[in-house]
């Protein structure tokens, strides 16, 4: 998108001023008062990794261990650790798909883990409804919901011009509300439609105009936090602006694929200091219904780059990682046995993993690269007879980043109908 005066308002929350409503209202319309607000936890960031259509949990953290899964899956099991291409063992129970090789060093040092068995009681397996749900953190009825990581930043206060981007075409459901958001494919997006420094001078100050806080143009109080605001949103596009203007060095190649290019302009922005602490990057292509494959095939493919572009990130991060979690998610898993067309439908519960600094370690200080409770695959032990059975709510999961890491404890309006267990996997 190019930054327009229409952009300005939106993105920076102005367009509510503008209609007469101030931010005050919009609190109050959230059950908050301004001094329910949480500074949100110095230096932190939340990337958010969904990926859309249903990832095959059971085929990406193997648990080999479970005699069940090799009678369920026969086509598509992967071999045990030791065996031609098998599993990378995590556990005596748990190995890494082949594939996602990249990710090991982290679940082995302790900078990693996987969450099992997450999901919660009302799947429909739809994927427009699921979807909705997990973008949402609301049950049911979802049209009218804003996303969960905008009611986030709703109810806190940020430290910094830029708190919340979408790495990608538009913004998602998840960003999406009355707090403001950023979508862009990438920084060179942010750049003013001009074609001459002049021109861009010109522009620059007819914006500075619209926004002045100069009293003979703003005689009351929504006029002068509409000023403010403005000047805020174009104190962190001039930002934007150099930092585009300034070609990036990663401390590491990353792979030459649009989601590993995307991972790099999430770290470009959070060690730019802008003050970002929510980033979003969506990868579809999950829904495999038919010729998923073993270790090769599309879905050993998407495994890889997911897992290269994912490791590339974590190195460039360098010390930055103690300050940073990265968070995966999906609509469903899928069924615990294969088709007849070489895939896997719907599902229910499935894995997640979360990568950082705040990934908590045994009380030992040992690695755990794998949480949660393993409910088990025998018949008798699955969903409906057919799905792995949920034992941690996703919502669970989702307070506790964050309340933990992004220090913000308005857990019933940010996540609201639902009493919070902890899960115990961030520090």
């Amino acid at each position: 998108m190019n930054i327009t005066r229409r952009y300005f308002l939106k993105s920076s929350g102005a367009l509510a001023l503008y209609c007469g409503i101030s931010p005050l209202d919009l609190l109050g319309q959230a059950g908050i008062s301004s001094d329910q607000l949480n500074p949100v936890a110095r230096n932190k960031t939340l990337v958010v990794i969904f990926l859309r259509g249903g990832m095959d949990g059971l085929n990406f953290i193997v648990p080999f261990g479970d005699p069940a899964y090799y009678s369920l899956r026969k086509g598509l099991a992967l071999a045990k650790p030791g065996s031609p291409d098998g599993v990378l063992e995590l556990t005596d129970q748990f190995g890494l798909h082949p594939r996602a090789a990249a990710l090991l060093p982290f679940l082995k040092n302790g900078l990693a883990t996987s969450l099992q068995a997450v999901g919660y009681a009302q799947n429909t397996r739809s994927h427009f409804e699921e979807q909705d749900v997990w973008e949402t953190g609301v049950i049911g009825n979802t049209v009218n919901s804003d996303g969960w990581l905008n009611r986030h930043l709703l109810t806190s206060e940020g430290r910094g011009p830029v708190r919340a981007v979408s790495i990608g075409d538009s913004l998602p459901r998840i960003l999406r509300g009355k707090a403001p958001a950023v979508a862009m494919r990438g920084l060179e997006d942010l750049t003013l439609p001009s074609k001459t420094p002049m021109e861009e001078l010109q522009l620059t100050a007819a914006l500075e105009h619209a926004y002045s806080t100069d009293p003979a143009l703003h005689r009351n109080a929504a006029m002068d936090m509409l000023a403010q605001t403005g000047q805020t949103t174009l104190d962190g596009a001039a930002q934007l602006r150099d930092l585009a203007r300034t070609p990036y060095k990663p401390a590491v190649d990353y792979p030459k694929n649009g989601f590993a290019n995307k991972l790099k302009e999430a770290a470009r922005l959070i060690k730019a200091n802008l003050g970002v602490e929510v980033l979003e990057i969506g990868y579809g292509g999950w829904d495999t219904h038919q010729n998923q494959g073993g270790v090769q095939g599309s879905f050993g493919n998407m495994m890889q780059t997911l897992s290269e572009g994912l490791a590339a990130f974590t190195r460039d991060m360098e010390g930055r990682m103690d300050d940073v979690l990265v968070l995966t998610l999906s609509d469903f898993g899928r069924t615990a046995a294969e088709n007849g067309t070489g895939g896997t439908d719907h599902g229910w519960a499935n894995c997640m993993l979360a990568i950082g600094g705040p990934v908590m370690k045994t009380s030992q200080g040992a690695a755990r690269p794998i949480s949660g409770l393993w409910p088990g695959l025998a018949r008798e032990n699955l969903h409906e007879k057919r799905d792995l059975l949920h034992t941690t709510d996703f919502r669970d999961v989702l307070g506790e980043v964050v309340s933990s890491h992004l220090g913000n404890t308005n857990l019933k309006t940010i996540l609201p109908s639902h009493d919070f267990k902890p899960v115990g996997f961030v520090a």
